[in-house]
């Protein structure tokens, strides 16, 4: 197991989180890269640390033995599949439909977990919610869930949008900016990439006009 997941580590893409929101950075880590797709989560040892670097869980709950690994990860991918599919609809202006909302509410009515309130100091409280009885993949499916859930609980999906580099980048982005015009995954990715080509196109037509002269 140890070999398996230092070898994932060291081959693994660097995870995106761009989405300014873990639903959809889980959305994203299938993503394309000159014009080649990829996974990000190729290993149940990857699901483990996304959810760890995405501060989702950092327990040891969801180990699995390796014999089950593949399958706990195609349930992971399956979730994932459906839910690009609502944000394409979403994106396009469509709603979510009944069918993935029932896919969602499978495995938050399997999770159970109790919370306490607490007090700090003379005014103010805690809420701290136990951790889940569930474990590996079926808590890996109910975390995703509940943040899926949370989104679409609360978002406003006027704000959800697909990178405007639609011809070599499938990444969607909520966005929080103060003005809401944000166009780009990233503005040193795409962003950057547009201005280059923008200025490239410049300086042909620049040239164009030059020769034209003569």
């Amino acid at each position: 197991m140890t070999a398996l997941s230092e070898k994932s580590r060291a081959d693994r893409p660097e995870f995106i989180f761009v989405g300014d929101h873990p639903a959809i950075d889980f959305a994203n880590t299938l993503s394309m890269s000159q014009d080649r797709w990829t996974d990000h989560l190729h290993l149940w040892v990857d699901v483990i640390d996304w959810l760890s670097i995405a501060g989702l869980s950092t327990g040891p709950a969801l180990q699995i033995p390796t014999s089950r690994s593949a399958e706990a990860v195609k349930s992971v991918l399956e979730l994932r599949r459906a839910w690009k599919a609502e944000l394409d609809r979403l994106v396009a202006g469509g709603k979510v439909s009944d069918d993935f909302i029932k896919q969602l509410n499978y495995p938050l009515a399997e999770d159970v977990f109790h919370e306490t309130l607490h007090r700090r100091g003379k005014t103010a409280f805690h809420l701290d919610r136990s951790a889940s009885r569930l474990s590996g993949e079926k808590l890996a499916l109910a975390i995703l869930s509940r943040q899926i859930a949370h989104f679409l609980d609360e978002a406003n999906f006027c704000y959800l949008h697909r990178c405007a580099n639609t011809t070599s980048c499938v990444l969607y982005f909520y966005d929080t900016t103060k003005n809401h015009r944000r166009r780009w995954c990233s503005t040193a990715g795409c962003g950057n990439r547009h201005k280059v080509a923008e200025f490239r196109k410049r300086q042909v037509k620049s040239k164009s006009n030059s020769y034209s002269e003569y």
